[in-house]
């Protein structure tokens, strides 16, 4: 089997939900403005609300994928939680990037109705903590990272499989 097929057997899945990630990120630069409501039952924003739950719903399927077959082919229990923490940052930001739609749609009818106030404040403190649980685990692989290089650097065997 070539060195392309074995890389793409195993990373398919996070290859695409950072694909899905990077859509996420760079739609609203394509032209997909929020709208000004008037009215807030409109189509247009039950549609955009349903399109970023399919992405997040594609995302966290796609890396819940990746993540077991990284469990299958883990060596250890070492580098299984190192892929669990570098799978958890796209998950984290595809919801965070979820959340920030949905904040930056309902900031108009938060104004013009009050029902939608709650929703609107919601969404921005919860994107708000999760926002520091991204940059907690972004660190924390980090230092996993450095970690392992230095722990194989420093010429101990890895423990056999768990």
């Amino acid at each position: 089997m070539s060195i392309v097929r074995r890389f793409l057997k195993q990373y398919w899945s996070l290859i695409a939900s950072l694909l899905v990630v990077a859509l996420q990120a760079y739609a609203p630069a394509i032209g997909f403005e929020p709208v000004e409501f008037h009215d807030p039952v409109k189509f247009a924003w039950i549609i955009l609300c349903i399109i970023e739950i399919i992405l997040i719903a594609l995302c966290l399927g796609l890396l819940v994928r990746s993540w077991q077959i990284q469990r299958r082919l883990a060596k250890n229990q070492w580098r299984l939680a190192f892929w669990t923490h570098l799978l958890l940052i796209p998950a984290l930001c595809s919801i965070v990037l979820g959340l920030d739609a949905v904040y930056d749609s309902t900031y108009a009818i938060a104004l013009e109705r009050g029902q939608f106030r709650g929703v609107h404040r919601y969404a921005g403190d919860l994107m708000g903590f999760l926002i520091w649980f991204v940059t907690l685990d972004f660190v924390l692989t980090i230092l996993w990272a450095i970690i392992a290089i230095f722990k194989n650097k420093s010429g101990r065997p890895d423990p056999g499989p768990a």
